[in-house]
């Protein structure tokens, strides 16, 4: 019998150092209960929508994820958040297969609103490093306090787009990307896996695409408010493996050839 691994780090959340256990993300019950393969940025490069990565990356047999959370933290948050963040994503995937993969219309999600959110946020805490808690203590007892409702719209905002094409898993910790035309900078974090995706911006930064759906409103409810939401979800691939990137495979190749 294999031995448990034991890692000690700080959590990525109270930021106590000790004792740190695997956190799946998204949860595991969200359909992230398969082995995977994490690859770093320098290995994708040069990797284009129909290659295979040649590196061998980092087995992770447990499904998407990493030692990033204390006992207590992960405990608390999956026993708050994850079974409605697992029906949310439950329900996204019949959206996909009732309209056959593209929906256009307005369609109900029938949620705990405040719980999926603050699900979405545990796992960019536990994307980024232990800092980006030091430094958002507000959002840290957003967190840990299940009935707190409401972050600052002005600092914090939370997108999301459904996923039906590209890609498997993209994850990346905040990150800085420059517009050359339109000389803007975009400061975000950014969590795929299906079948949606999510973007965090902070300090009134704009999300790297318009198109990317806000849902940072979710926060106004109550912890045991159970609603029917009706939402509008863009449909972005995830062909290329960079956050933030959301062209087809048509305009990735296209673009390749051009400079070539």
């Amino acid at each position: 019998m294999s031995r448990r691994r034991k890692v000690y780090g700080k959590c990525h959340i109270c930021g106590i150092v000790g004792k740190l256990t695997f956190e799946h993300i998204p949860p595991r019950s969200a359909f992230n209960d398969h082995p995977t393969v994490l690859y770093r940025v320098f290995d994708l490069l040069n990797v284009g929508p129909d290659d295979e990565v040649k590196s061998k990356g980092q087995p992770m047999p447990k499904g998407m994820g990493g030692y990033t959370l204390c006992p207590r933290c992960n405990n608390n948050t999956g026993a708050w958040y994850g079974k409605a963040f697992a029906d949310w994503c439950r329900q996204g995937f019949q959206l996909l297969s009732k309209a056959g993969g593209k929906p256009t219309l307005y369609y109900p999600f029938w949620i705990f609103p405040l719980r999926v959110l603050k699900q979405i946020i545990t796992m960019f805490f536990s994307v980024n490093n232990p800092d980006f808690a030091e430094r958002n203590s507000e959002l840290v007892s957003f967190v840990l306090n299940p009935k707190r409702k409401y972050i600052n719209l002005e600092k914090y905002r939370i997108f999301v787009y459904l996923n039906p094409e590209g890609r498997w898993a993209r994850i990346g910790g905040f990150q800085g990307k420059l517009n050359f035309l339109t000389k803007t900078i975009y400061i975000f974090s950014e969590i795929k896996f299906p079948p949606f995706g999510y973007v965090m911006t902070i300090d009134n930064y704009s999300p790297p695409d318009l198109r990317l759906y806000d849902i940072t409103y979710f926060s106004r409810y109550d912890y045991n408010e159970f609603r029917d939401v009706y939402l509008k979800l863009p449909l972005l691939p995830t062909y290329s493996w960079f956050p933030g990137d959301y062209r087809t495979k048509k305009e990735i190749i296209q673009q390749r050839e051009e400079h070539l």
